[in-house]
């Protein structure tokens, strides 16, 4: 089942509920399909949590090293 796209643009509590309805079909065949292969429901949230924590932390570097980038193509400007 493909994720719905947000049609919610400008306000942000709107866009984290319409996200997690957006993803909460495949969330819950995810973990049905994880508890079929015999985890428990507590490895199951642990392991999404521990990969939550990796995907932020992917994502983190790239926001800063975008807004670094654009930081010197400022300062390069103003000079």
């Amino acid at each position: 089942m493909p994720v719905i796209s947000p049609t919610v643009h400008s306000q942000q509590i709107s866009r984290e509920l319409e996200c997690q309805r957006a993803l909460e079909d495949e969330f819950l065949v995810l973990t049905a399909l994880a508890e079929e292969a015999g985890w428990s429901w507590q490895e199951i949230a642990l392991a999404m949590m521990e990969l939550t924590e990796q995907y932020v932390a992917a994502m983190r570097p790239s926001s800063a090293m975008e807004a670094r980038s654009l930081l010197r193509m400022h300062s390069k400007s103003l000079h």
